[in-house]
């Protein structure tokens, strides 16, 4: 695909990098001659300095003749300019980021047929819902839909002790239907064979049928009931999440420290116990009594706020604290800070971003501990060498898993012995560097 990217921030440049890997045809644009120049030394891309919004500057990168322009500057209205005009020119399809709630609404994160522009992506609401999906869940750090929702991924982290710890993997009692599908070990994730152990302090990625999950988390201690959240915050992401758990009959208190911002959410948010404070004022986190709270998110878009306040609430007493970090370099420092859970809402952009441009070969994607490993559904096709094998003789990379199942509508963790047909749906992880051997094993065979 030829593909025209605007703005490179960091989702812009994650997006390129990406696009290159997958050898597309890209041109970078971006306003700022240093942004642009520290693309050209890492990336063999076309490079164009000058506003994205401009038709001009857009007719010299070839959006005329682009199968998909993606917008992504910190500007909304650049954003969706941009893509309206590459439209106008004759771009095949095109991608708008926004970041406010004026175009999207307050818990629309994906929009499609926006003034036209085939996808208007939101971040913040984007991480607004995957925040009360895992408040939902009680206890994972992170949860993902795959196979329509039918199959869940996520996340836990190994207690200092339990049964469960120090055996392997093949000899572990878990529920029918489950696994565990990926490792993250002092920061390194890996995809695990049988003999492999769970230590204290891993994070691991559970995977199986979505009423299963539950049993996991009670098997690793790990499910606590959530029905007091604070949010610090209010501007998208605190707003949207607000609703979202209200919605869920959960007992929210929000903190905003700009005073007519606090009037406002009082007034939209009646069921919801709304402050004008300092989230990083600690007498008033005890005066509110914060440590009794069961989950504490920091939504605001200072980074160093969300880390403090996270900080401060761990140390009243809160059971789960999330953080929002603009960098997604960030998590893991939080995270060695005590932070529990750290979303970035620039990952979440580029994560649906290259979901969308790759649909006509995956059906999803999802990156996993910033890229290290992604989460693929792939549809087999007739002719492809994955198919009429047993799993366990088929050549699969080390690092990468065939995790799902997906065959006439039957969902399934597949066995050793089981085969892959012509338009089943298979769910894979694989690590980035066995990508390309899984994906030779959907090529059509070559007479």
């Amino acid at each position: 695909m030829y593909v025209v990217v605007v703005g490179m921030g960091q989702v812009g440049q994650h997006v390129v990098r990406e696009l290159e890997r997958d050898q597309h045809d890209v041109v970078a644009i971006d306003s700022n001659p240093a942004m642009v120049e520290a693309v050209e030394d890492s990336q063999d891309v076309g490079t164009l300095v000058g506003y994205g919004s401009s038709p001009k500057i857009l007719r010299e990168a070839g959006a005329s003749k682009a199968d998909l322009v993606v917008a992504v500057t910190d500007n909304d209205e650049v954003n969706l300019v941009a893509a309206l005009a590459a439209l106008r020119q004759g771009a095949k399809r095109a991608i708008a980021r926004v970041q406010g709630d004026q175009y999207s609404g307050s818990d629309e994160g994906i929009l499609y047929g926006l003034l036209g522009i085939d996808v208007v992506i939101n971040p913040r609401i984007l991480v607004a819902q995957e925040m009360a999906k895992i408040a939902r869940s009680r206890g994972a750090l992170e949860v993902l839909g795959l196979a329509g929702n039918r199959v869940e991924m996520i996340q836990i982290e190994m207690p200092a002790t339990g049964r469960m710890l120090h055996k392997g993997l093949a000899n572990l009692s878990l529920p029918a239907q489950t696994l565990v599908a990926a490792i993250v070990r002092d920061g390194e994730l890996f995809v695990p064979g049988g003999s492999e152990v769970l230590l204290p302090g891993d994070r691991a990625y559970f995977l199986g049928h979505a009423g299963t999950m539950d049993e996991i988390e009670d098997l690793f201690g790990a499910r606590k009931d959530i029905t007091r959240v604070c949010i610090i915050g209010g501007g998208v992401v605190g707003l949207a999440l607000a609703r979202l758990l209200v919605q869920s009959d959960v007992e929210v208190m929000l903190l905003e420290k700009d005073r007519d911002r606090a009037e406002m959410l009082a007034i939209e948010l009646p069921d919801v116990t709304v402050l004008h404070g300092d989230g990083t004022d600690s007498h008033l986190l005890e005066e509110e009594q914060v440590g009794s709270f069961d989950l504490f998110a920091a939504v605001t878009k200072d980074d160093e706020v969300n880390l403090m306040a996270g900080l401060l609430a761990k140390r009243a007493g809160v059971q789960r604290a999330v953080s929002l970090a603009q960098r997604p370099d960030y998590a893991d420092i939080y995270r060695q800070l005590g932070i529990d859970i750290v979303l970035s809402p620039r990952t979440l952009a580029s994560e649906n971003i290259l979901r969308y441009v790759r649909q006509s070969e995956v059906q999803s994607l999802t990156l996993l501990e910033h890229g290290q490993a992604e989460v693929l559904e792939l549809i087999a096709r007739e002719g492809s060498r994955i198919l009429g094998t047993p799993i366990k003789r088929l050549n699969i990379p080390r690092g990468a898993l065939i995790a799902v199942l997906v065959s006439q509508g039957r969902v399934s963790i597949p066995h050793g012995g089981d085969q892959v047909r012509a338009g089943d749906t298979v769910v894979l992880i694989t690590t980035a560097s066995a990508r390309p051997a899984v994906e030779r094993l959907f090529k059509r065979r070559t007479l």
